[in-house]
């Protein structure tokens, strides 16, 4: 019924013409004749890495009309793990041109493209790009009154990321600059009670051409227990009045019908939501007094700062880089440096129509043994007066709003209903459990908020209703929604969203992966072309580029190198992409060469300085200071 539901709005509503090659970009032949400023939408691969996705310049992520590979994990398998992801937003007021107050979302969504290519921001796919070796990017907005119109002037630049670098090549990383253009909705009115959001609609996988979409399950990393100390740790109390620790129990263990060996690194673990006491502390499997659902930048022992190390690569992670604030919780003579994962995922769970448990699909090949998330990085708002204002974080961490989730059949057709959603109040939220961050106690009362909710005990995380099954709920065919906010969002203001992503084999593997795109994140002060280490991508090695001093105050002297004589162009772009300055562009001959960079007139921060020379190009990153 699903599919079908979406075939028919695929049919009036998007047209994917074919190629030969199925991997050029694509035009898609939205009716309803665009303006010929607007760029057309269009198709594009990501494919350098462990992860192929497509995606189209309408906030969307995945192909779920299955032209092309929609987080297709391992590549090359010919198995999708991602049915659709977009991006939702809604806000509270009279903000749109109608005047009327109301609750408003703009949304990309099955039935409903609300955000469309915007002029003069057309699809790019660059390889390399100036932050990482596979890049698109493109702009949108919610003001083409055809397909909304009730606009309320949100313009979206987009950047999404691919790495071939091993270890971080299981991510998409995406980068979200939301403004409001108050113009081009109610001129001067602000967006009262914004909250934005990615939607996943995760089928695992696509390998099961059975019920691929009908025995999912959904959870979330970052909430609840986040250690087992009970006299440090945030305890829980719902608004059912249980303790969080006597509500979240599940079992952690390998599919008993596999037929793998325990010790298979292919039998991988399931959180399996039993209501039973299993013997093992609830969200500390490894028992080492700090809740698998955060991330552990470091520890601290003995005086001595340790790292932990990836196993299959051997990266060191946040060696090179961290979160400036995080939690420390010390247990014995040990300090941990965490921070919550902010990670809603889905995986294959045990069918209900079959007998034995089919977890992880572990008798088909490709298995569908996989894990997709999206992980929340990084929140801040630009206010028009070019102060930065962080609402969304808890004790300095950036958290989201909500955790949600629901299926299909409760799938919201009106703005109300997705306003409601993207706050946390959805279908479940009559019978389910929530908590949540202390600051929404600020919005009770406020008729921006969807209801007056005064959380029983606010504590540091976000509202949760974080898995079906602790609500009678038995697998099959969910969402999830992971928001931030809420804000006012004022004319100019300028919401800046981090996140991605990510797939991996099993409940660990996904965790560790979401904790590399952290590390990329952060590595070096933030991700840049190689993080740190040197891509394959484009590069010949005939080339070699550097700037000294870096960092530097002013000026610096970029030095680059080329084998052969051509045409050669050398430009600066900052941390969005946007070209700042074209230093060379011109013939030059074979040898070495230099240019001095002068940035006294720009902010402070991270720029990036790409050498183009024929087919071959390398980007380097620099640092100004201020």
């Amino acid at each position: 019924m699903k599919y079908m539901t979406v075939l028919v709005c695929v049919m009036v509503l998007l047209f994917i013409a074919g190629s030969s090659s199925g991997r050029s970009i694509q035009e898609s032949g939205i009716p309803g004749a665009l303006t010929d400023d607007r760029p057309p939408a269009e198709w594009q691969v990501h494919s350098i890495g462990n992860v192929v996705m497509g995606l189209v310049n309408a906030a969307l992520w995945g192909d779920p009309w299955a032209n092309y590979e929609s987080m297709e994990w391992p590549a090359g398998l010919d198995s999708d793990y991602l049915f659709l992801g977009s991006l939702w937003s809604c806000c509270y007021g009279d903000i749109t041109s109608g005047g009327a107050t109301e609750k408003w979302a703009s949304c990309t969504e099955y039935s409903q493209f609300e955000l469309i290519p915007s002029e003069g921001y057309p699809m790019e796919y660059l390889l390399p790009g100036p932050v990482a070796p596979e890049q698109t990017q493109y702009g949108v907005d919610d003001w083409y009154r055809d397909f909304n119109p009730f606009p309320y002037g949100l313009g979206v630049w987009v950047e999404n990321y691919t790495w071939d670098v091993t270890g971080y090549d299981n991510i998409v990383a995406t980068y979200m600059v939301l403004t409001h253009h108050s113009d081009m909705g109610n001129p001067g009115v602000p967006l009262d009670g914004f909250v934005a959001g990615v939607l996943g609609d995760c089928d695992v996988a696509s390998a099961d051409h059975l019920d691929c979409h009908l025995d999912d399950l959904v959870y979330y990393d970052g909430h609840a227990i986040w250690c087992n100390d009970t006299e440090t740790s945030f305890m829980y109390i719902y608004n059912t009045e249980a303790q969080a620790d006597t509500v979240d129990i599940y079992t952690y263990q390998q599919n008993p019908d596999n037929p793998l060996p325990p010790d298979d690194p292919e039998n991988i673990f399931y959180y399996y939501n039993y209501f039973t006491p299993d013997g093992i502390p609830d969200n500390d499997v490894d028992q080492n007094g700090v809740s698998d659902h955060y991330t552990v930048l470091a520890k601290v022992a003995g005086g001595d700062t340790l790292y932990n190390e990836d196993p299959e690569t051997g990266i060191i992670l946040f060696s090179e880089g961290m979160p400036p604030s995080y939690f420390e919780h010390t247990v014995a003579d040990t300090t941990y440096l965490v921070v919550p994962r902010n990670l809603s995922y889905m995986w294959d769970s045990d069918d209900p129509a079959s007998v034995d448990d089919d977890s992880g699909e572990p008798n088909i090949s490709p298995a569908c043994n996989g894990f997709i998330g999206w992980r929340l990085l990084d929140v801040s708002v630009k206010k028009a007066d070019y102060t930065i204002e962080r609402p969304i974080d808890v004790y300095g961490s950036p958290i989201p709003l909500s955790h949600s989730l629901w299926n299909w059949e409760h799938d919201p057709d009106t703005d109300p209903e997705k306003y409601d959603f993207l706050w946390g109040l959805d279908p479940y939220s009559a019978i389910s459990q929530y908590s949540g961050p202390s600051y929404i106690s600020d919005w009770v009362g406020n008729p921006c908020a969807p209801e007056a909710i005064d959380p029983l005990n606010p504590g540091p995380f976000p509202f949760v209703i974080d898995n079906p099954i602790a609500m009678a709920y038995p697998a099959f065919d969910y969402r999830f929604l992971l928001s931030f906010g809420p804000l006012d969002l004022e004319d100019g203001d300028t919401l800046y969203v981090t996140g991605g992503w990510v797939v991996g084999l099993g409940l660990d593997g996904l965790r560790m992966n979401a904790d590399l795109l952290l590390d990329a994140y952060y590595r070096d002060s933030i991700w840049g072309c190689g993080l740190g280490i040197e891509s394959t991508a484009g590069l010949s090695g005939e080339m070699l580029l550097s700037n000294y001093p870096n960092p530097f105050a002013g000026q610096t002297t970029i030095n680059y190198s080329i084998a052969s004589p051509g045409h050669i162009s050398l430009s600066v772009f900052d941390i969005s992409g946007r070209l700042v300055s074209n230093l060379v562009d011109t013939e030059m001959a074979a040898g070495e060469h230099s240019v001095v960079f002068d940035a006294t007139s720009l902010n402070r921060g991270v720029y990036f300085y790409r050498l183009q020379t024929g087919g071959e190009t390398v980007t380097r990153r620099c640092v100004l200071l201020r």
